[in-house]
């Protein structure tokens, strides 16, 4: 028997540079961070909303990964509209890649400076 899950809580990503990705997540993705407590190593936590986070943690440098290339690690984040949110990554200088979900929805793709993938759906 497994477990049940109730819902999603946050995701974490490791950053090489704490205040570049927070200016990322800041200016280009509009997060707003929230508390968090001292762990004892530099992060940022930011509200995704209906009571969902994501997590940033502070490392020297990037792990490697076992990870097949056709698989990356990433978060998904629903956005209002695509299109409007495909125009301001454009104007901000953010290389995009595109896809589509079961469903055929369209999707962006982009990385955030240490490499971690953030899919806007």
């Amino acid at each position: 028997m497994a477990i049940t899950i109730s819902g999603f809580h946050h995701a974490g990503f490791l950053v090489t540079d704490i205040e570049r990705a927070a200016k990322f997540y800041e200016e280009v993705l509009g997060l707003v961070g929230i508390p968090r407590p001292d762990f004892g190593f530099a992060g940022r936590w930011y509200d995704l909303g209906n009571s969902q986070q994501l997590h940033l943690m502070s490392v020297e440098a990037m792990p490697g990964s076992a990870d097949p290339p056709r698989h990356d690690r990433h978060i998904a984040l629903n956005v209002p509209d695509v299109s409007e949110s495909e125009r301001l990554l454009h104007e901000l200088g953010i290389a995009i890649s595109y896809g589509s979900g079961r469903s055929g929805n369209p999707q962006l793709f982009i990385r955030d400076p240490d490499g971690n993938t953030i899919e806007l759906r």
